[in-house]
C-alpha cells in the first residue's frame, strides 16, 4: 500500500488517537514538502516535536493476498522480512539524502533524535470475490529477528531504525502516555539493539522496562537534587526499593499503581480542558502542553494527595489546606495543590482562590528562590456532591505562572507578609 494512502488511515488513527496528536508537525501533512525548516530531515511519514526529544517516523502498510491454507509461519516471517526491508532501505536513502549535522544540531539544542519505522500486514482471501474480507496479522519481531534475517544499521547510534509493529506500538501508546516515558523506552529498546542484547519480543521488553531502574531513574535524579537543595528530606524509599534486585514483585504492583493512577489524572485533566473550552475560557497552550509533557510518575503523585483528601479531618475539609508536589519529570517544576475549602468565606474556598490565584503564585515564586523554579502550576482541587448520587466528584482549576527571579527587597516583603498572614 502506498505510503500516503497509509498515512491518511491507520497510521493517522494512530496519531489522533494518543498523545501524539499533541506533537504532529504541522508542515509534515505530506512525505514530500519543500516547505520544511534547514534543521529538519525531509522525507519522513510523521515527525513529532517534543520538548527535548523530536521523533522522525516511517510506515509500511502492507496487504497480501493468499489462500488461507498458504498462510504459516515461515510465509508469516518472509513477509516481515519484506516489510522490514523496505523500511531500512528507504531510512538509509532519506538519512543520506539529508544532511547529516542536522542531527548534531539537534543534540546541540538538547534534542534527542529518534528514527522510527512501523509496519502492518494484512491478508486478503478470495482475492477475486467482491468485498473480499481483509485479515490483520498480529506479530511481532524480537532481537533474533535482526540478528538473522533483517540486519540494521548499528555503527551510528542515533541513526539507528527502531522498528516496531502496529499492534505493538499502539500498546506502547496505550501503557506509555507521555512523551518522556515514550523516549526513555526507545532509549533503553535502542540500547538494547546497539548492545546485542537479547530479547525474545518487544512487548516482553516493554513489561521489563516498566519493572526496571531505567523507569525510575528519572525520578530518582530529580529527588537526588531536591534533597540537595532541601526541598524535601529524602529520595522516596519505594523508588530506591523499585530498583533493587529481587524487587520484581514490588516494582510490578508499583507500576500497577503508577499506571492506574495515571488514568485517574488524565481523566480530571481531560475534563479541566473540556470544561475550560466550554466556558469560552480555554486553557493556554502552552500551559496544557506543560502538564500534558510530564511523567506517569509525578501523575500518579499528583493523584495520590487527591485520594488522599479522604482521610482528612473534617475542619481541614472545612477551612481547606494546601500541598506542594514537584515534577519528577525535570527539576524546577513546582506544583501548589490547594484543596477548596467547603467554607464559602475561608480564604481557600474556590471563589477566593480563583480570583487571588496570582497573588498566591507571586508568593509561592517568592518561596521557591534558592533555586529559582522553572515552572509553577496552581492546582485547585473541588470536590463536588454528585446530583444523583450520594458520592463526590473531582474537578480541577489549573493557573500557570513561569518562576523568576526577585530582589532581596521583595522577597523581604513578601516574607513579612507571610509572617502577617501567620498571625491572622
Amino acid at each position: 500500500m502506498d505510503t500516503q494512502q497509509a498515512a491518511s488511515s491507520i497510521w493517522q488513527q494512530m496519531v489522533q488517537q494518543s498523545f501524539l496528536s499533541l506533537y504532529e508537525a504541522a508542515k509534515y501533512e505530506t512525505a514530500n514538502d519543500d516547505t520544511l525548516t534547514s534543521d529538519q530531515f525531509q522525507g519522513y511519514d510523521f515527525v513529532f516535536e517534543f520538548s527535548d526529544a523530536r521523533i522522525y517516523l516511517l510506515v509500511n502498510d502492507v496487504m497480501r493476498q493468499a489462500s488461507q491454507h498458504d498462510i504459516d509461519s515461515s510465509q508469516v516471517r518472509e513477509w516481515r522480512k519484506e516489510v522490514v526491508n523496505q523500511l531500512i532501505k528507504r531510512h538509509a536513502a532519506l538519512y543520506q539524502k539529508n544532511d547529516k549535522s542536522l542531527t548534531n544540531s539537534d543534540a546541540q539544542r538538547d534534542k534527542a533524535v529518534y528514527f522510527i519505522g512501523l509496519t502492518s500486514l494484512a491478508v486478503q482471501h478470495h482475492a477475486g470475490r467482491a468485498e473480499a474480507p481483509t485479515y490483520a496479522i498480529g506479530y511481532e519481531y524480537g532481537s533474533q529477528f535482526f540478528a538473522e534475517d533483517c540486519v540494521l544499521d548499528l555503527d551510528d547510534e542515533q541513526s539507528v531504525l527502531q522498528v516496531f509493529s502496529y499492534q505493538n506500538f499502539i500498546d506502547i501508546l496505550r501503557q506509555l502516555v507521555t512523551p518522556s516515558d515514550l523516549t526513555t523506552f526507545l532509549d533503553f529498546h535502542r540500547r538494547q539493539l546497539t548492545s546485542f542484547e537479547s530479547f525474545q519480543d518487544e512487548s516482553t521488553l516493554l513489561a521489563q522496562f516498566l519493572q526496571s531502574p531505567d523507569f525510575h531513574q528519572r525520578a530518582i535524579a530529580v529527588q537526588e537534587q531536591l534533597v540537595k537543595y532541601e526541598l524535601i528530606d529524602q529520595i522516596e524509599p519505594r523508588l530506591l526499593k523499585a530498583t533493587e534486585l529481587g524487587q520484581t514483585d514490588f516494582a510490578a504492583a508499583l507500576m500497577a499503581e503508577i499506571q492506574k493512577n495515571t488514568g485517574m489524572w488524565y481523566k480530571l485533566f481531560n475534563s479541566l480542558v473540556k470544561d475550560a473550552y466550554e466556558a469560552q475560557r480555554p486553557l493556554p497552550k502552552a500551559q496544557v502542553d506543560t502538564l500534558v509533557d510530564e511523567s506517569m510518575y509525578t501523575y500518579a503523585c499528583l493523584i495520590e494527595k487527591i485520594l488522599a483528601y479522604r482521610t482528612m479531618d473534617q475542619d481541614s475539609r472545612w477551612n481547606g489546606y494546601v500541598r506542594h508536589e514537584h515534577s519528577y519529570r525535570v527539576f524546577g517544576r513546582h506544583y501548589l495543590m490547594v484543596f477548596y475549602a467547603q467554607d464559602p468565606h475561608s480564604s481557600l474556598s474556590a471563589e477566593q482562590v480563583r480570583g487571588a490565584h496570582q497573588d498566591l503564585l507571586a508568593e509561592l515564586n517568592a518561596q521557591m528562590q534558592t533555586p529559582v523554579m522553572q515552572d509553577l502550576f496552581l492546582i485547585g482541587v473541588e470536590f463536588r456532591p454528585c446530583e444523583d448520587s450520594v458520592n463526590t466528584e473531582v474537578h480541577l482549576d489549573a493557573f500557570y505562572q513561569s518562576g523568576a527571579l526577585i530582589d532581596a527587597n521583595t522577597q523581604r516583603l513578601y516574607q513579612q507578609l507571610a509572617q502577617l498572614k501567620a498571625q491572622l
